[in-house]
């Protein structure tokens, strides 16, 4: 591995050698190399030198926010055309904050960006001729403005005495300002924005949204490939390639062929189906009440192919679609539809996963966990007793929520059900949940008896978890009277997670919250929540740890068209029984973190990684 540093200033290069050598422990002098050029000549001066090496770019905020952000993608372009289709982008960005927060930040105690641009301005004069004596530099006033509109900071340098350079017809009249720098800023949807117009996936993002974060960019084709990567090791970890832990989907065989072929034949779509083609073209999600109704889908076989034919049919696949992509006659938005289906799948085969997890715990099957003392019947049951369910207090007002994808968001891939943009209104003003619905305040519920009283459920709701014999959440299990909840990677007692939110769906939610006298939340609500915490100190976790359970069934917004390329996507689902969920679990892809995501499934459907809160009407 080897640290190259580029840059059009040799005394930078220089500082940056000290400081390397001073601060980085361990680092070889040979490990590292100066390249005293402007980044795109110095890119390809390392091409040369190295043409079969990966290159992974870091480019660090301060550098992003000198350029609008309408020459930011096309400076990636002209990066990636001499870096290549396998190299990694390290983008920084600084995040748009409250105007008062920008401010402070720029216009610090110790002056130290006055200072900084009261002497950027001098230097610029005096590369013209003029050099300014210390007296007229603190005459100056340095002003910080926030442009809301570009959302960007700009820092202004007024003459309150004007200045005339005569040389140069340049006159500055008294009190004029001039714009010395100014500081891009970015939000969720502005990063993803770039990504796209620039060619590129988010594959990673690190930080935090409100303040400070980096993400990895990677041109579409290598995303694709990486995809695939995550894919293939989520199913190294899968010991029975033909096991169906969730009965109301295929085996995990079908799905590692599913999301090959859909992405064959959404990116090449005259291209002869083979029989497998066919066999793995779409999945199922057939009526939780009557799963005898589904919609359209291939004949299910009476027996699969072996995992050896599906692996080779990946193969050959993969190869295929590469060379197709090298043809270099792909847009975008096509590698961004189907790389975000495979990312949706490789999210719900964790839920898969998670009822294998459960059933091999279950039966005995050794699964390591922490260490806990057993806790008697009796222990649990009055710790439970004594637990108080938080009720709603954050107050939100009525008002108006604007739903659907805005003008910021077009060039950024989206599914056709967010959008397109409208108005709706939250008629009246309610209390929310500062947090979601945990597991001891579950446990609530389950030890009230909750399951069993008829009058808390929707009929058909009730009879289906009565039948079946449904009695506590699909990840948990009850084994010698003690409660265990499962995820991906482990199994824990209910009281090393207990203030953590529950999964459930939005039939045990709705009759957890008739329990209490409250309800689950509306889409509209949901977004009426972040407009009123746009910081989210107030209402904890909206967009994080699970996704959000609304009262909303999945139906399009006024004006909403398919997307030619996979129409039934959405359309299939308009059909009273899908409900919205919004914002992400931590399976969630960071592709699909985006508020405008409408994420859908059967109110009975127990397997999502689903959390809820509870809500007040005034």
């Amino acid at each position: 591995c080897r640290y190259v540093i580029i840059d059009v200033s040799k005394s930078t290069l220089e500082e940056a050698r000290s400081n390397l050598t001073e601060l980085v422990a361990g680092l070889k002098p040979s490990a590292i190399e100066f390249v005293h050029a402007d980044f795109v000549k110095g890119l390809q001066q390392l091409k040369s030198r190295y043409p079969e090496q990966q290159l992974c770019i870091a480019w660090l905020g301060s550098s992003v926010s000198s350029l609008t952000k309408e020459n930011v993608p096309e400076f990636f372009k002209d990066v990636l055309k001499v870096a290549g289709s396998t190299c990694q982008l390290l983008v920084c960005m600084d995040m748009w904050k409250s105007a008062e927060t920008l401010y402070s930040e720029y216009h610090d105690n110790k002056g130290v960006t006055e200072y900084f641009i009261k002497h950027g301005m001098k230097n610029a004069l005096s590369c013209i001729g003029y050099a300014p004596d210390e007296d007229s530099v603190q005459s100056w006033s340095y002003e910080v403005e926030i442009n809301k509109l570009l959302r960007r900071v700009e820092m202004y340098i007024t003459f309150p005495q004007g200045l005339n350079l005569d040389k140069h017809q340049i006159q500055i009249r008294p009190g004029e300002s001039i714009l010395v720098e100014f500081s891009t800023k970015y939000c969720v949807n502005d990063i993803k924005q770039v990504a796209t117009k620039a060619c590129c996936q988010v594959y990673r993002s690190w930080g935090e949204s409100s303040y400070y974060t980096c993400q990895m960019f990677l041109p579409a084709s290598h995303g694709l490939v990486q995809c695939w990567r995550d894919t293939d090791k989520l199913f190294e970890g899968i010991l029975d390639w033909n096991s169906k832990p969730i009965d109301l989907r295929h085996p995990y065989l079908f799905y590692y062929g599913h999301v090959c072929a859909f992405a064959k034949l959404k990116m090449t779509r005259n291209c002869e189906e083979s029989e497998l083609d066919t066999m793995f073209s779409r999945g199922i999600d057939p009526n939780v009440l009557d799963p005898s109704q589904c919609h359209s889908h291939p004949n299910i076989p009476s027996t699969w192919p072996s995992k050896e034919v599906v692996i080779n049919y990946v193969r050959m696949t993969r190869i295929w679609i590469q060379n197709e992509a090298a043809k270099g006659q792909l847009n975008t938005s096509i590698f961004s539809l189907v790389i975000e289906h495979e990312r949706m799948h490789q999210e719900t085969l964790t839920y898969m996963i998670v009822q294998d997890r459960k059933k091999i715990f279950e039966n005995r099957t050794k699964i390591p966990i922490t260490p806990i003392n057993k806790l008697e019947k009796g222990n649990l049951f009055s710790d439970i007793l004594l637990h108080k369910v938080p009720k709603p207090d954050i107050p939100i007002e009525a008002g108006d929520v604007i739903l659907g994808v805005t003008p910021c968001d077009i060039s950024t891939f989206v599914w056709d059900n967010e959008g397109p943009t409208f108005i709706t209104e939250v008629s009246e003003p309610f209390l929310v949940a500062a947090r979601p619905v945990s597991i001891k305040d579950f446990l609530c519920f389950i030890n009230y008896g909750g399951y069993k009283i008829k009058s808390l459920w929707k009929q058909d709701d009730y009879a289906l978890f009565s039948e079946n014999g449904f009695v506590y959440p699909a990840t948990w299990s009850l084994v010698d009277n003690e409660y265990y909840i499962h995820d991906p990677h482990s199994t824990k007692h209910w009281t090393e997670v207990s203030e953590e939110a529950v999964y459930v769906s939005l039939a045990e939610a709705e009759a957890f919250c008739r329990w209490q006298g409250c309800r689950v939340m509306t889409e509209a609500e949901y977004h009426r929540i972040l407009d009123s915490d746009k910081q989210g100190g107030k209402v904890l976790n909206m967009r994080t740890g699970g996704w959000e359970w609304t009262s909303t069934e999945f139906y399009p917004f006024p004006g909403f068209e398919p997307m030619p390329e996979y129409a039934e996507y959405s359309t299939d689902f308009f059909d009273g029984k899908h409900y919205v969920l919004k914002g992400n679990s931590d399976a969630t892809h960071v592709s699909m973190h985006r508020d405008s995501f409408r994420n859908f499934y059967q109110r009975q459907y127990r397997y999502v990684f689903s959390k809820f809160r509870c809500i007040l009407s005034f």
